[in-house]
């Protein structure tokens, strides 16, 4: 136990002080200028707890709960690697519902609205194996579905309607909708949190993505 306790210490550290570098970065510009290794390798709850009110200082002002349970941290710690989502406005809903235990939403009226007025949602099956996870777990798991906001974002309007007909439609569609997110995800620095939790690629796929873009694992 004694000699853990040195590297959570400078885990923290570390950490509090990539935070404060990031809020010195223009955020439109963060993502191409903090390289995806520059991130947390690992995210556990005894080291990152103990943040989270400088975490929901730095990032959750736009961030709401509907029966949040535990998935605050969580949330917060995905959202630090996406620069182009901490402006917009997202919702992590908690509730009794059928289907995928986690998934991205959207408000209906963000193909009308500018991009800092945009509503995401993250729908989360209340009592699912999602609110048992570890925490770098969770991580993963709410950064891949963060990265579906970055698909819909580069899509557009029409582009995100043909996407999502093709989802429901095509298998086929679906998994490299998916895998893609999955690359996003990487490319955001949560290479190293896919590898422990990926819904859709494997991790002789992550491994070799990452060794294409010369990511550490």
């Amino acid at each position: 136990m004694s000699a853990a306790k040195p590297r959570h210490k400078a885990l923290r550290w570390s950490f509090v002080l990539w935070l404060i570098f990031t809020q010195f970065v223009a955020y439109d510009d963060l993502a191409a200028q903090l390289p995806a290794n520059s991130f947390p390798a690992y995210y556990d709850t005894e080291t990152y707890e103990p943040m989270l009110d400088s975490l929901r200082e730095l990032y959750g002002k736009k961030v709401s709960y509907k029966n949040k349970k535990g998935m605050e941290l969580a949330t917060l710690l995905a959202i630090s690697h996406y620069p182009e989502l901490q402006q917009r406005k997202v919702k992590v809903i908690l509730k009794n519902v059928k289907g995928e235990p986690v998934e991205a939403s959207f408000s209906p009226f963000n193909f009308i609205k500018f991009r800092k007025g945009k509503i995401y949602k993250i729908i989360i099956q209340e009592n699912s194996f999602m609110e048992r996870l570890p925490l770098n777990q969770q991580v993963a798991a709410l950064g891949h579905e963060m990265a579906h906001f970055i698909q819909y974002e580069r899509r557009g309007y029409l582009g995100t309607l043909f996407t999502l007909l093709g989802y429901v439609t095509s298998d086929k569609k679906r998994l490299r909708f998916e895998k893609a997110a999955d690359k996003i995800a990487i490319d955001h620095g949560l290479g190293r949190q896919m590898l422990e939790f990926a819904f859709y690629t494997s991790d002789q796929e992550i491994k070799a993505y990452m060794d294409s873009k010369g990511y550490e694992y």
